[in-house]
């Protein structure tokens, strides 16, 4: 894993979650740590098709324009994180809804703050014996 962020309201688009911010808003005001601003130019990142609207950044498997063999590759890739989406929602984190805390705020502010820890186990598991599967080209 490379990067966590949220919680956000259920009814956030995926692209608005990854830009930081609509895209009818201004640039200069999306959220500079969303990981649009995280991506080094020439770098892409493999995403499914609500990501569709950042083609600089993002390959997507509605990118008809690259090979079979690719799409493949990139429908693979895409299995590998819906294996980590699996892991997460094993500890029942994001399966059910969250009911710890009091008022929105507070039970945004713990809802992340386990949902960081079960990633962080979720990373040691990764690197102490049990990876996700390989993607190979």
């Amino acid at each position: 894993m490379v990067w966590v962020n949220g919680p956000f309201v259920p009814s956030t688009a995926d692209i608005t979650a990854f830009r930081g911010g609509k895209a009818d808003e201004n640039e200069n005001n999306w959220d500079k740590s969303s990981l649009y601003f995280q991506v080094q130019n020439g770098n892409k990142l493999v995403a499914d098709g609500g990501y569709v609207g950042e083609p600089t950044k993002i390959i997507t498997t509605k990118s008809r324009e690259h090979p079979k063999e690719m799409r493949k590759w990139i429908g693979e890739a895409l299995a590998r994180e819906e294996t980590l989406h699996g892991r997460l929602k094993s500890f029942n984190i994001l399966g059910t809804r969250f009911r710890h805390g009091v008022g929105t705020k507070n039970k945004m502010g713990l809802h992340k703050t386990a949902v960081e820890a079960v990633t962080v186990i979720i990373q040691y598991d990764y690197e102490n014996g049990h990876p996700p599967f390989d993607v190979t080209l």
